[in-house]
């Protein structure tokens, strides 16, 4: 099946209300993309992302009626919309785009990350098998990859795990592969947690030791460890909420903030003692150990 894409760089103060008037005129969906070169992480559902160069794509049926789009852009812009490329696009299988040029990934030395059908590497101590699906989360993002490493680094034998933001699934399934107990992973996009019951059936889990859930059916249980590897501004809005779910002692990894960002993040967890953070591509994760016990 063939779509009109319609693509128009568009000033951060008008994406909103472009975006409103575009799936008003029948858009089957509207994408953001970094016009520049300055990428950022992968939102959180109900994010919206915000490069200096930002250019907006809206997707239409074939058949749609073009005065409606072109009264949709003189609305968002006041009349006066900048100009746009048209062009007509195919479907694409983006699963299998990706499996196409997915490769294994070794993380500490004996954690692998492979596409679902790839074969196991002779010397492979720990597996994950992924298929990304819809959700965030393949290895090769620089906050996912730290995550990845810390994970393989740490004797993770017996312990309990909270991995919030699961996306995929990679970090929760990955910590069961190297011997965790069990793993609570919690996200609030229902793809996300298709995706992470998907891939631990690739991986053989049984759902017992995979806990997935909604952030609202999570009881406040404390864990060994909490790893969340999603955005600056959450990590400062739910620190009350990680706190409460590591146990004395315990760890709490964060990623997904930038460099800049951190300061202000680690601050909201004044209960916590945090080591040197490593930073790689800009991005940030730090360990902190909780007081008491």
């Amino acid at each position: 099946m063939a779509w009109l894409s319609i693509r128009l760089p568009t000033p951060a103060a008008r994406i909103e209300r472009l975006s409103e008037e575009l799936l008003a005129a029948g858009a089957q969906s509207v994408t953001l993309h970094d016009a520049g070169d300055t990428p950022v992480l992968e939102p959180a559902p109900g994010e919206t992302p915000l490069w200096s160069h930002t250019e907006v794509d809206a997707l239409f049926a074939l058949d749609v009626d073009v005065a409606v789009i072109r009264t949709a852009l003189d609305t968002a812009f006041d009349g006066a919309p900048p100009s746009f490329d048209v062009r007509f696009i195919e479907d694409v299988d983006w699963t299998r785009a990706w499996r196409s040029h997915a490769t294994p990934r070794l993380f500490g030395d004996r954690l692998w990350i492979l596409p679902c059908d790839a074969p196991a590497p002779r010397d492979a101590r720990a597996m994950v098998r992924l298929d990304p699906g819809l959700a965030f989360g393949t290895g090769e993002h620089a906050t996912t990859a730290l995550c990845l490493e810390w994970l393989a680094r740490r004797d993770l034998t017996g312990r309990t795990i909270v991995d919030f933001g699961s996306g995929s699934g990679i970090l929760g399934i990955a910590a069961i592969a190297l011997g965790a107990q069990y793993v609570t992973a919690i996200d609030h996009d229902p793809q996300a947690l298709i995706a992470t019951r998907a891939n631990a059936t690739y991986n053989g889990i049984a759902l017992h030791r995979l806990r997935v859930v909604m952030p609202d059916e999570m009881p406040p249980t404390p864990h060994d460890i909490v790893l969340a590897n999603i955005l600056a501004g959450p990590l400062t809005t739910l620190a009350p909420v990680l706190t409460a779910w590591v146990r004395p002692r315990g760890a709490l990894v964060m990623s997904g903030m930038l460099a800049h960002q951190l300061d202000a993040v680690v601050h909201c967890y004044d209960q916590f003692a945090f080591e040197r953070a490593q930073i790689r591509d800009s991005w940030v994760l730090v360990e902190g150990t909780k007081a008491g016990g």
